[in-house]
């Protein structure tokens, strides 16, 4: 049993957990790139490290090789199974280890260009054809993106789409000064019209597994995902790598098809969950090393991988949730032996990791407030209540007399305009309200704190609908600290910020009926995007922008990085404004959606 323990824990090194979005194809056939699609720079010269990472694919034909070449011969790889949290080592004791602050210091990496190609595919994941897939490089899911700690990504993103613009965002990358490359429609560009193309580029300053998806609209839900890996060091020990592995809930139809249905507060029921992109047992197995932790052979174990569905985090057809039992972890290469493991016991409750048991590995202090903590968390420009508003007369989206009821964070449903990007308008001193701007103007060594929940009781009610659901709330361009986590209905009284040492996160589990307090700091000028990323929920409105540090992001984004952004902005007008390349003729609604 210690070896299933010790396997799982650098299994889970490489897990994540996506809500209604696709996953990776079985692990035998997963693909990183092809001639056609990557390409790295030249050697940069110099007789610096050039290694294999340890965290490397499987398939020996997928390796690629760190190329640290221009920091000199001083400095050497120094990960082994038993050091992982070391990465480089140099001269005089440097290192870039588990515990260097990646925000401000990077090794000195290579540029790495890849191209994603937006297309079309049936997708048969479960047994059951989808007919109205969105695909990267014709593949289910798309292409593996892999760098090292320090490397420069160029990822070249074509559209073969026939019907839709798209923009692909680096889940969790923090886009240091580079937002136009944040990828969001509307925001950070126009969407890239179909024929056209758009070269994200980007710093890869932070190191671990995420993943890459469409920001337009619903399309990550009909396949338009795929995994990313920035090689660097680890804060768990281990002996060989995984591939990553994905988990997903799934829908036989298109979100497009489904999403009037959350509009009309019918939400949306899914089929079933893919494990690596399938959804059938024994399509996943992953077969380990026979020898346990004494270093004898055990050819006897076999365990289920079971995926389950979280108690209220969860939304399937009736009498439809999946069998739990998706794939399964042998210890002798070829067994067809039937697992035989029960399911533990363990919480299935809808929460994330508790609040106490989180302590960061690299330690940072949050400066306090200094005004009162009641006053500071506690404002118009830091309370955010998340609900739904119910619909207005002549007040609704997208056309004034519609119907319907959307979710909301700002004062207002998020609903932009896909022709008109927050980032061409940085000079803007009024913002249209279904931008749902929330200027975010303090000193560049300051810190922003904000309170989320989704029920209060002390304040009055804004008239705003509160729902008992939770929210997986994440936001663009920062790691935020996680000061508080509560599943008690929010009251000023109840704030009890941890500043030493809180979790760090880009996404947190906001709980149903709960509150939480937030808080990064103003050295990332730009306007990031705040979401649920519950994709129903935010092309809903559930968004945000925040406007951080508006004349400085308007000072670094100068005309001539914009020049590209404006001649995506000309094709992509070109394209909407021709009839003929719409879903139908005479279309009178083209977008329902936030935009997001």
């Amino acid at each position: 049993m210690k070896l299933f323990q010790q396997c799982w824990i650098a299994l889970l090194e490489f897990f994540n957990a996506i809500s209604l979005s696709p996953s990776l194809g079985p692990l035998q056939e997963q693909q990183v790139w092809d001639a056609d699609s990557h390409t790295v720079s030249p050697h940069a010269g110099g007789d610096g490290p050039i290694f294999t990472p340890p965290a490397h694919p499987q398939d020996p034909g997928e390796i690629l090789q760190c190329d640290y070449s221009r920091m000199g011969k001083e400095w050497q790889p120094c990960s082994t199974p038993h050091s992982r949290a070391c990465w480089l080592a140099g001269p005089r004791g440097q290192q870039f280890d588990i515990s260097t602050n990646y925000e401000t210091e990077v090794p000195t990496g290579i540029t790495r260009k890849y191209t994603l190609v937006a297309d079309e595919m049936n997708i048969n994941a479960d047994g059951v054809l989808m007919p109205y897939g969105k695909v990267f490089n014709q593949q289910y899911p798309g292409p593996w993106i892999q760098a090292c700690w320090g490397d420069t990504l160029e990822i070249k993103v074509i559209n073969k789409l026939k019907y839709n613009g798209t923009t692909i965002h680096w889940h969790g990358l923090r886009q240091y000064q580079t937002l136009e490359h944040d990828g969001v429609n509307a925001i950070t560009q126009c969407p890239i019209a179909p024929g056209d193309s758009y070269t994200y580029r980007f710093r890869a300053m932070q190191y671990g597994t995420s993943w890459y998806h469409s920001h337009y609209s619903l399309q990550y839900g009909d396949g338009m995902a795929g995994p990313l890996t920035i090689h660097g060091p680890s804060s768990s020990d281990y002996d060989e790598p995984k591939d990553p592995i994905l988990m997903t809930d799934w829908n036989h139809r298109s979100g497009f098809q489904d999403f009037q249905g959350e509009l009309e507060g019918r939400p949306p029921l899914m089929d079933s969950i893919l494990l690596n992109g399938q959804g059938q047992r024994y399509h996943v197995v992953v077969e380990a090393s026979p020898k346990n932790t004494n270093g004898e052979v055990d050819l006897s174990e076999a365990f289920w991988m079971r995926t389950i569905s979280a108690t209220g985090c969860s939304n399937f057809q009736l009498g439809g949730v999946p069998d739990e039992r998706q794939g399964i972890l042998y210890y002798k290469k070829g067994s067809t032996e039937y697992p035989s493991t029960p399911r533990a016991s363990f919480s299935i409750a809808c929460r994330d990791e508790p609040f106490n048991q989180l302590q960061p590995v690299l330690p940072w202090n949050i400066p306090k407030p200094t005004n009162p903590v009641s006053k500071e968390l506690v404002g118009n420009d830091t309370l955010f209540e998340v609900g739904v508003d119910l619909y207005r007369e002549g007040q609704g989206r997208p056309l004034p007399n519609d119907a319907f009821v959307r979710w909301a964070i700002a004062p207002k449903a998020m609903y932009l305009n896909f022709s008109d990007p927050t980032v061409l308008n940085l000079r803007n001193t009024k913002w249209n309200p279904d931008y749902a701007v929330i200027p975010k103007d303090y000193p560049e060594d300051s810190w922003i704190y904000m309170v989320i929940y989704t029920n209060r009781t002390s304040i009055p009610s804004s008239g705003r609908l509160t729902i008992p659901a939770a929210h997986p709330i994440h936001l663009h361009g920062h790691d935020f600290a996680l000061l508080q986590q509560s599943a008690q209905s929010f009251d000023a009284s109840l704030l009890n910020p941890k500043y030493d040492n809180p979790p760090r996160r880009d996404v947190v589990l906001l709980p149903a009926n709960g509150f939480i307090a937030i808080a990064f700091k103003a050295d990332n000028p730009g306007s990031w995007l705040l979401h649920c990323h519950i994709a129903w929920h935010a092309s809903s409105g559930l968004a945000m922008q925040i406007l951080e540090r508006q004349e400085a992001a308007a000072q670094i984004l100068t005309p001539q990085r914009l020049d590209v952004v404006r001649e995506g902005c000309r094709k992509w007008k070109e394209w909407f404004g021709n009839e003929e390349n719409l879903w139908g003729k005479n279309v009178t609604v083209f977008q329902d959606d936030s935009g997001i």
